[in-house]
Parts: C-alpha cells; structure tokens; sequence
C-alpha cells in the first residue's frame, strides 16, 4: 500500500518537475539563442564550439531552475491531490499527511543531491570550461568580426571603420581606426588597405595596415600635432566577449573549486585583504542545494491546504515563496559584504527561517483546526449567504426555453467553444503575468538590492513593463490556450460528437480562427498606440527613477562617431542635449584612397540658430608631400548639414517607437553610417508579428489531436517544443540576415511562412 503510494506520488511530481525545469530554463536561456546563432550564421564559429558553450552554461542555470521546479511540481501535485480529495480519503484510510509527505521528502533529498553535484563540482568545472571555449570563439570570430560601413566597437578601445570587406573577410579596402585608449591623446589611423590575422599560438589578433597615416594629437587641441606616413602598420586589438551576461572574470571565486576557495579565502585573510565574496561564494554553493529541501517543507503543506490547484495556483505560490527567499538572501548577502554582518549568517539565516516555517506549517497540516475555529468559519460563511440576494428570476416567473433552428444550434456551439478558449486565455494570462514576475525578479534583484529605489518606482516597473511582457509572450499563451481547448475537446469526446452530428473539424475550428484573426489586429493597433508608450514609460522608470540616469534625449552622451556623408566623419567627446553643445569636436575630410584632406579640431562647439559656432581649436590641411598647414582659431562660425538632434538620435531604442516612426529613424540611421540589418529586421516584423497568434492557432490544433488523451502536462510540453521551435527559427533567420545570405524582409518572414506552412499542412490532413 505504501510502495503503491509512493510510485503514485513520483508519477505525480514527475511529469510537472521535468516541465517546470524545461519551462524554467528555457525563459533564462532565450535570450542566449540568438547570441548562439548568430556565432554559427554571422560569424562563421563552428557549430560543435558552440552547442559546448550552450551546455557549459547549463550547469549554472540548472542550480537554480532545480529547487524552482519541484517547488512548482510539489505545489501542483499537492494541490491536485487535495481538489480531488485524495488527501482526505487517505486521511480516512489512515495514512496522515506526515506520511503522504514522505515521497515528497525523497523527491527533495535527491533534487538536494543534484543541485550539490552541480554548485560543488560542475559549476566551477564548467565556468572555468566556459571561459576556455569562451576564448577559442573570440578567436574564431575576430576574423569575421568586422562589418562594412560601420563603427565596429567589438574590439576593446578601438573603433574601426571599414569601406568594403572581401569575400574572404581577410582583405579590407578604405580604414579608419581610432585608438581611444588615451584619453588625453587623439590618434587615428588612416590606410587604403589592410589585412586580418590570427596568432592561435600567441592568443593574439592583429591588423595590419597598408599605405596609410597616424595622426596624433593632444585632446586640449594644443598646437603639437604628429603626422606620420607609412606602408605597413601592425595593430594588435582585442575581442569583447558576445554573451553580455557571460561569467564575468572579475569575480574569480565563482570559477575556483570548493577546496581551493576555501583556501584562497584563508590566505587572503591571513595577507588583511577582502574574502567576504570568497566565504559567501563557499557558503551558497551549500545552502542553494538545501533551498530544494526548505522549499518543499513549505511548499508541501500550503499545496494539500489549496482545495483548488493548478498550475496557475502553482507558479503563484512560488512566486511568493521564491520572491520571499531570495530577496532575504540578497539583502541579507549586501549586508554581508558591507561587512556589518558574518557571511555564514547572512546566506543560513533565509535557509533557518524558511526551515522553521516549513516545520510549522507541516506540524499544522497533519492537526486539524480546533472546533470553535471551525464553527466561527461556518458561521460567517452562513451570514455571508444570507445577505447575499437571490440570483435569477423566480421559478414561476422564467419563461420556457424556445427551440430554433440550426442556426441558434451553430451559434450557441461558437459561444460554448470562444467561452471556452477565452476562459484558458484568462488562465494563460494569469500564469504568464506570474511567470514574468518570477523571472524578472530573477534576473534584476540584485539591481534592486545594490540601488535600493522606493517600492513605488519597483511596482511602476511593472505595471509599465507587464502589458509589453505579455504581448510578447500573448501568442505562446494562445497557443497553450488551443492546445488545451482541443485536447479537452478531444479527451471528453465533444468533438467526436460534434463531428457525429455533422459538425467538421473546420467548423468547429472557425470560431478560434476568427477570435485569433481579432486578436492579431488588435495587436496591430497595440503596438503602433500603446506599446511604444509602455516601452518608453518603462525605460524611463528604469533609467531615471531607478538608475538615476538622465533621460535618453537629455542624457550626455560620449565618445560619439557619426559618418554624415562619404567624405565626412565626426568623432564627439561629449553631447550635451541640455546644453545645446558638444565637447571635444573632431571634423574628418578623406578622399577617395582614405587620406586625410583637412581636419577640424575644437574643444566646444555650441548649436545655435544660425548654425554652429567652434571654439578654441585648429583647422588643418594636409599635403601630398606630408605637409600640415594648421591654422588656429579662437572663435569661428560654419556651415554644417547637421544639427545637435543629428547626434543625439542615434540611440533611441526601436521598440519605443512605431513602424513610422522606426523607419523614418532607420533612413536617418543608415545615412550615419551604423549597422541597420538588424533593425531592418524588427522593423518589418512590427508587420509579421501580430499576424503569428493565427499561425498558433494553425499549428496547435493539429498538434492537439495528434495526443488525444493528453493532459496539460501535454499540452504545456507541446506548447514548449513549439515555441522552442518557432525562437529557433526566428534567430536563424535573424543571423541570415544579418550575415546577408537572406534580405531582412524574408528573414522577419521566415518563422511566419515556415510555421504558416506546417500549420496548413497538418491541418487539411487531420481528419474532420
């Protein structure tokens, strides 16, 4: 009997833990999939080379998205036990919820034990591992790092300018480099030609000019000035690492084994220097593991009290108890390393605190409420009903039900299944707000804890960035939301009734493909009215409010490069919108051969009505023969083209605007002389993107019916692979385009066109 239960109990955990971590960890990764494939299509990296970096990163995800899962799994299956009233006819057969907790209790010991194999001994090994194949990509990709016509800044200080790239992507034409190491040195580089090398050996990179100049000069724009031909010219430049959120080598104690951290942290102290980081580091990589273990002694116990589970119920639950636990443990970690606080008591005391909550609550759970508690429910309940006024007419009163014909049949079944759909849709709205909540914190706690802003500012981060999160993610919950219509459909037989009275397939079909149709125009009016105003408003709040910042068209802007027609170039120090000036004013005239003609230097220019106005400065022309002709100016007014809005416009964000209003920015952007392929991209799919929840709607229907007897364990799964699918197919063609083997208008298309045509296929041959 016992055996019995248990086997019952880890079916029950089972299904909802193996979703919940492939839910969970595809959220945190999915930023990361077009990073990966833009190293395989864009920068030509192996494949091999990166699908290791994908599973070096696993093991760091995995630590968290473990204990999140069963809290979850333990949630829902507790949850589900007690609404079916399983747990009180255990209690009945004389099996207690002490023992009903035993199977979860296992669960845990060996979710424990696999999240203490991961932050003992993977972690480490795979961060370590992570920066070594980190280096090999960089190398690989440097050769293929540099696009034409555009200020390439992925190589450290060094901003490179480039005419045209050959086919082989190791020969470049016209090239303007600019060293900005120096802050109080101007140098830069012209060259008609040149060349890219790798130095695997050496771990180096170098560029080699050809037929060029160096042009130096102090930032002060004194009067020394170095003009220097030559014929050949080696530079050797750097490669920032492509994962923004990759392991970060200034924190060294996250790639350290657990001995030799400890050890290290010994030393340290021995030598008066900080180890807080290093005892917090040995600390979590223990108490993240016994995290699973707090979780379920929690989670356990409010689950079988939940009468009504579900995995809404579930992720809301979890919400409150993973928020709970890891801002007290990142509060309590930034006391720590102010030092008013021991870091063995800073990452326990969350872990101490949960446990004796956990203990209570399961001592509460297997003892029933005292009698009198009980009674004063029923009392209130029943003064609650007898204010409560009559719903309905009188009987007497009600007229009787008039039959139509067909008709009336034909509209109350597209009632029954819209009611249906839109009731699933509620739900999905209601998960997906949860699970935005859930990673979002996840992802910005430690923001929040390092900045400290009002509670205020937090809840306008999400009441801004909430309705945008769930328009990105509405056309996965319309395709959860059919998947589960059809599989209910399908699992209660209505639909083969349906189909018995003479009802197809396609007519029942009908009504969810209008409804989708509505909600693609509604998004279209979405994004083009309210969206850009939510993203804006979100940015701002998160900008100013919570960062501090000034705003983005106010916001003083540095070391600015800015090409406005072919033979101009401007390098900025500082732009000051509030000011109406710039700082530190560098004007490049080339010619064809990328030699420098003349060159404007000043050390503030001021925009005014009747154009700009330099001041302090030199103007110098250059000769054939290496001559410089400088003249010095304390004042001086000229004609420009540009105006201040010019350089302050090139880096507003394209979600904050709408499909006018982007493409009028890229025309604007594509004259500067920046990269716009990838905009190009999110410009036509402001156009392909509404239509995508009809597409779902195509695609799921069929998947549905394809498992008929299926859960929503099912259902969820089939909705992970298809949206894992759909992402996976937006990147690739993401990187196609911007490797220019597919023109942005396709690639904004592609994932359309390709799920549009599965979706149909399927579709016309599922039977009706």
């Amino acid at each position: 009997m016992t055996r019995l239960l248990d086997r019952y109990v880890f079916q029950e955990l089972l299904y909802p833990f193996l979703v919940g971590v492939g839910l969970f960890t595809f959220f945190l990764t999915i930023d990361r999939i077009y990073s990966l494939t833009d190293l395989v299509v864009t920068k030509g990296v192996p494949f091999h080379l990166v699908l290791q970096l994908l599973v070096y990163m696993l093991p760091s995800f995995l630590a968290h998205t473990l204990p999140m899962a069963l809290l979850v799994a333990v949630l829902l299956a507790a949850g589900r036990l007690a609404s079916d009233l399983e747990v009180v006819a255990l209690k009945a057969s004389g099996v207690s919820p002490l023992r009903l907790f035993v199977p979860f209790l296992v669960a845990a010991m060996a979710v424990t034990t696999l999240t203490a194999v991961l932050t003992l001994a993977l972690n480490p090994a795979s961060n370590r591992a992570f920066q070594r194949q980190l280096f090999k990509i960089l190398q690989s990709r440097a050769s293929t790092g540099i696009k034409e016509r555009v200020f390439n800044t992925a190589f450290g200080q060094f901003v490179i300018y480039v005419e045209e790239v050959s086919a082989s992507q190791v020969g470049l034409r016209g090239l303007l480099v600019a060293d900005e190491r120096d802050p109080k040195l101007s140098r830069i580089v012209t060259a008609r030609q040149g060349r890219l090398f790798t130095d695997e050996e050496n771990q180096r990179i170098t560029l080699r000019l050809i037929d060029g100049a160096i042009h130096e000069s102090d930032t002060d724009t004194s009067s020394r000035y170095r003009y220097t031909t030559f014929g050949l010219y080696d530079m050797n430049l750097s490669v920032e690492t492509p994962f923004k959120s990759a392991p970060r080598l200034d924190k060294p104690e996250k790639n350290l084994p657990l001995f030799e951290l400890l050890r290290t942290a010994r030393y340290l102290d021995r030598e008066g220097q900080i180890t807080t980081p290093y005892f917090l580091e040995f600390h979590k990589r223990f108490a993240f593991p016994v995290a699973a273990l707090i979780f379920v002694m929690v989670g356990f116990p409010l689950g079988i009290r939940a009468h009504r589970g579900g995995w809404g119920v579930a992720l809301v639950g979890s919400l409150g108890i993973l928020v709970g636990y890891y801002l007290t443990l990142n509060s309590l970690e930034g006391v720590a390393l102010s030092r008013r606080l021991a870091p063995a008591v800073a990452v326990w005391t969350p872990t101490v605190v949960f446990g004796l909550v956990g203990l209570g609550l399961l001592r509460f759970s297997t003892t029933d409420l005292p009698p009198a508690w009980v009674n004063a429910v029923l009392r209130f309940r029943d003064r609650l009903a007898a204010r409560a006024p009559a719903r309905g007419r009188p009987i007497s009163r009600r007229r009787p039900p008039r039959l139509r014909g067909p008709r009336d049949s034909s509209h109350l079944l597209d009632r029954y299944l819209v009611r249906q759909f839109l009731m699933y849709v509620g739900f999905g709205v209601s998960v997906g707000a949860a699970l935005f909540v859930v990673v979002d914190l996840f992802q910005t706690l430690d923001r929040y804890l390092r900045v400290k802003p009002p509670l205020l500012y937090i809840l306008e981060h999400f009441v801004y960035r909430l309705p945008a999160g769930l328009y990105e993610g509405f056309p996965v919950i319309v395709l959860v939301s059919t998947i589960f219509l059809f599989l209910a459909l399908s699992r209660q037989h209505e639909l083969t009734a349906l189909k018995a009275a003479g009802v197809s397939l396609y007519r029942v079909s009908l009504p969810i493909l209008l409804l989708a149709f509505a909600v693609s125009l509604a998004s279209v009016a979405f994004q083009e009215t309210v969206l850009p105003v939510l993203n804006a408003k979100g940015e701002e709040v998160d900008r100013i409010k919570i960062r501090g910042e000034l705003p983005r068209h106010l916001q003083r802007r540095t070391q600015i490069w800015y090409r406005s027609s072919d033979s101009r170039f401007f390098r900025l120090e500082l732009v000051d919108p509030v000011g109406q000036q710039m700082d530190g004013v560098t004007v490049l005239e080339i010619d064809r051969n990328y030699r420098l003609l003349n060159r404007l230097d000043a050390g503030r220019a001021h925009w005014t009505a009747n154009g700009w106005e330099f001041e302090r400065g030199f103007f110098r022309e250059f000769g054939s023969d290496t001559s410089v002709e400088a003249v010095p100016f304390t004042l001086s007014s000229l004609e420009l083209p540009e105006s201040l809005e010019d350089f302050t416009r090139t880096q507003q964000p394209p979600e904050t605007m709408s499909f006018r209003e982007l493409r009028a920015y890229l025309i604007k952007l594509q004259e500067s002389g920046h990269q716009v392929g990838k905009y190009l991209v999110q410009l036509y799919s402001k156009l392909s993107f509404p239509l995508i929840h009809v597409i779902m709607v195509l695609v799921a229907i069929p998947f549905a019916l394809q498992w008929p007897r299926g859960g929503r364990v099912i259902g969820i799964a089939l909705a992970i692979a298809i949206s894992m699918g759909y992402w996976l197919v937006s990147s690739l063609a993401l990187s196609f385009a911007k490797a220019d083997l597919l023109p942005p208008l396709l690639a904004a298309w592609t994932p359309n066109i390709v799920f549009a045509g599965l979706g149909v296929s399927l579709f016309l041959r599922a039977r009706t």
